[in-house]
Protein backbone atom coordinates (compact mmCIF):
# COMPACT_ATOMS: atom_id res chain seq x y z
CA UNK A 1 0.00 0.00 0.00
CA UNK A 2 1.51 3.28 -1.12
CA UNK A 3 0.52 6.21 1.10
CA UNK A 4 1.29 8.63 -1.75
CA UNK A 5 -1.48 7.02 -3.82
CA UNK A 6 -4.34 9.61 -3.73
CA UNK A 7 -6.99 6.93 -3.18
CA UNK A 8 -5.11 5.49 -0.21
CA UNK A 9 -4.68 9.00 1.17
CA UNK A 10 -8.40 9.67 0.89
CA UNK A 11 -9.27 6.40 2.61
CA UNK A 12 -6.83 7.13 5.42
CA UNK A 13 -8.03 10.72 5.74
CA UNK A 14 -11.69 9.74 5.64
CA UNK A 15 -11.11 7.11 8.30
CA UNK A 16 -9.39 9.58 10.57
CA UNK A 17 -12.03 12.22 9.86
CA UNK A 18 -14.77 9.76 10.70
CA UNK A 19 -13.21 9.30 14.12
CA UNK A 20 -12.68 13.04 14.61
CA UNK A 21 -16.15 13.92 13.32
CA UNK A 22 -18.04 11.19 15.11
CA UNK A 23 -18.39 13.11 18.35
CA UNK A 24 -17.17 10.04 20.20
CA UNK A 25 -14.88 10.63 23.14
CA UNK A 26 -11.23 10.24 22.25
CA UNK A 27 -10.40 7.18 24.30
CA UNK A 28 -9.19 3.72 23.47
CA UNK A 29 -12.02 1.40 22.68
CA UNK A 30 -11.90 -2.27 21.82
CA UNK A 31 -14.13 -3.69 19.10
CA UNK A 32 -16.79 -4.72 21.61
CA UNK A 33 -16.77 -1.37 23.37
CA UNK A 34 -17.92 0.71 20.39
CA UNK A 35 -21.24 2.30 21.24
CA UNK A 36 -23.98 3.56 18.97
CA UNK A 37 -23.96 7.25 18.15
CA UNK A 38 -26.69 8.73 20.40
CA UNK A 39 -27.75 11.31 17.80
CA UNK A 40 -28.21 8.85 14.98
CA UNK A 41 -29.94 6.37 17.27
CA UNK A 42 -32.92 8.75 17.24
CA UNK A 43 -33.11 8.77 13.44
CA UNK A 44 -34.00 6.02 10.97
CA UNK A 45 -31.75 4.97 8.11
CA UNK A 46 -33.64 4.48 4.83
CA UNK A 47 -32.54 0.83 4.72
CA UNK A 48 -34.35 0.14 8.01
CA UNK A 49 -37.50 1.84 6.76
CA UNK A 50 -37.51 -0.01 3.47
CA UNK A 51 -36.77 -3.33 5.16
CA UNK A 52 -39.81 -2.89 7.41
CA UNK A 53 -42.03 -0.88 5.04
CA UNK A 54 -44.93 -3.35 5.33
CA UNK A 55 -44.67 -3.66 9.10
CA UNK A 56 -44.93 0.13 9.50
CA UNK A 57 -47.56 0.54 6.77
CA UNK A 58 -45.41 2.88 4.69
CA UNK A 59 -47.66 4.37 2.03
CA UNK A 60 -46.74 4.99 -1.60
CA UNK A 61 -46.33 8.74 -1.13
CA UNK A 62 -43.93 8.24 1.77
CA UNK A 63 -41.98 5.61 -0.16
CA UNK A 64 -41.68 7.89 -3.20
CA UNK A 65 -40.63 10.86 -1.06
CA UNK A 66 -37.94 8.80 0.68
CA UNK A 67 -36.67 7.50 -2.67
CA UNK A 68 -36.47 11.08 -3.96
CA UNK A 69 -34.55 12.21 -0.87
CA UNK A 70 -32.08 9.36 -1.29
CA UNK A 71 -31.51 10.27 -4.95
CA UNK A 72 -30.96 13.92 -4.05
CA UNK A 73 -28.51 12.98 -1.30
CA UNK A 74 -26.58 10.71 -3.63
CA UNK A 75 -26.22 13.50 -6.18
CA UNK A 76 -25.00 15.96 -3.58
CA UNK A 77 -22.66 13.54 -1.88
CA UNK A 78 -21.02 12.30 -5.08
CA UNK A 79 -20.11 15.89 -5.95
CA UNK A 80 -18.82 16.49 -2.42
CA UNK A 81 -16.80 13.26 -2.44
CA UNK A 82 -15.04 14.43 -5.61
CA UNK A 83 -14.31 17.72 -3.84
CA UNK A 84 -13.02 15.79 -0.83
CA UNK A 85 -10.65 13.81 -3.08
CA UNK A 86 -9.28 17.09 -4.46
CA UNK A 87 -8.93 18.67 -1.01
CA UNK A 88 -7.10 15.63 0.37
CA UNK A 89 -4.82 15.55 -2.67
CA UNK A 90 -3.98 19.22 -2.05
CA UNK A 91 -3.26 18.46 1.61
CA UNK A 92 -0.95 15.64 0.53
CA UNK A 93 0.88 18.03 -1.79
CA UNK A 94 1.28 20.59 1.00
CA UNK A 95 2.73 18.00 3.40
CA UNK A 96 4.91 15.90 1.07
CA UNK A 97 8.10 17.98 1.08
CA UNK A 98 10.91 17.73 3.64
CA UNK A 99 9.65 20.92 5.33
CA UNK A 100 5.96 21.66 5.72
CA UNK A 101 4.41 25.10 6.00
CA UNK A 102 2.24 24.56 9.06
CA UNK A 103 -0.14 27.42 8.28
CA UNK A 104 -0.75 26.12 4.74
CA UNK A 105 -1.24 22.59 6.05
CA UNK A 106 -3.74 23.77 8.67
CA UNK A 107 -5.59 25.91 6.14
CA UNK A 108 -5.83 22.98 3.75
CA UNK A 109 -6.99 20.71 6.56
CA UNK A 110 -9.75 23.23 7.24
CA UNK A 111 -10.83 22.80 3.61
CA UNK A 112 -10.85 19.01 3.98
CA UNK A 113 -12.89 19.23 7.18
CA UNK A 114 -15.35 21.72 5.66
CA UNK A 115 -16.09 19.33 2.80
CA UNK A 116 -16.44 16.42 5.21
CA UNK A 117 -18.81 18.56 7.30
CA UNK A 118 -20.96 19.28 4.24
CA UNK A 119 -21.24 15.54 3.54
CA UNK A 120 -22.31 14.82 7.11
CA UNK A 121 -24.77 17.72 7.13
CA UNK A 122 -26.38 16.47 3.91
CA UNK A 123 -26.77 13.02 5.46
CA UNK A 124 -28.24 14.45 8.66
CA UNK A 125 -30.63 16.65 6.69
CA UNK A 126 -31.94 13.63 4.78
CA UNK A 127 -32.39 11.55 7.94
CA UNK A 128 -34.29 14.34 9.69
CA UNK A 129 -36.53 14.91 6.68
CA UNK A 130 -37.25 11.19 6.52
CA UNK A 131 -38.10 11.04 10.22
CA UNK A 132 -40.43 14.01 9.86
CA UNK A 133 -42.16 12.21 7.00
CA UNK A 134 -43.07 9.27 9.24
CA UNK A 135 -46.00 9.26 11.66
CA UNK A 136 -45.42 8.85 15.39
CA UNK A 137 -46.87 5.35 15.12
CA UNK A 138 -44.48 4.42 12.31
CA UNK A 139 -41.54 5.77 14.30
CA UNK A 140 -42.59 3.80 17.37
CA UNK A 141 -42.90 0.59 15.35
CA UNK A 142 -39.49 1.17 13.77
CA UNK A 143 -37.97 1.63 17.23
CA UNK A 144 -39.46 -1.72 18.28
CA UNK A 145 -38.20 -3.42 15.14
CA UNK A 146 -34.73 -1.89 15.50
CA UNK A 147 -34.45 -3.18 19.07
CA UNK A 148 -35.76 -6.67 18.27
CA UNK A 149 -32.92 -9.22 18.49
CA UNK A 150 -33.74 -10.75 15.10
CA UNK A 151 -34.59 -7.40 13.48
CA UNK A 152 -37.47 -9.21 11.80
CA UNK A 153 -40.72 -7.65 10.67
Amino acid sequence: MNIRDPLVAVVLAAGSLAVVGSGAPLRAQGPQEVTEDPLFSTLFPPELIMLHRRAIDLNDEQRDAISQMIQELQGRVVRLQWELLDEVARLTEVTEGPRVDLDRALDQMDSVLETEKQIKQAHLEMLVRIKNLLTAEQQGRLEELRRAPSGGS
